[in-house]
């Protein structure tokens, strides 16, 4: 299995499954229905929610959901490409 590196990312990203989050979360940030600004309190209620559902037992799942708001988050910074 190879890896491949997103480029125009906030960190390195070499897992398949965070970079599908990743790609995903920019996608909605452009053009689906995000709720902007994504501050802390976003952040934070969604990580508490993947905790309480145990994600931890599924890590794949649980990169690609961390992909996803990173993704999000980016789109802050980076611009659309």
């Amino acid at each position: 299995m190879s890896t491949q590196t997103v480029t125009n990312s906030l960190v390195p990203i070499t897992s398949p499954q965070f970079a599908k989050g990743y790609r995903l979360g920019r996608i909605w940030y452009f053009h689906g229905e995000a709720e902007l600004p994504i501050d802390d309190v976003y952040l934070i209620t969604n990580i508490c929610s993947y905790c309480e559902k145990d994600m931890h037992l599924q890590p794949e799942w649980l990169a690609e959901r961390i992909g996803f708001i990173i993704g999000m988050i980016s789109g802050n910074t980076i611009p659309e490409e």
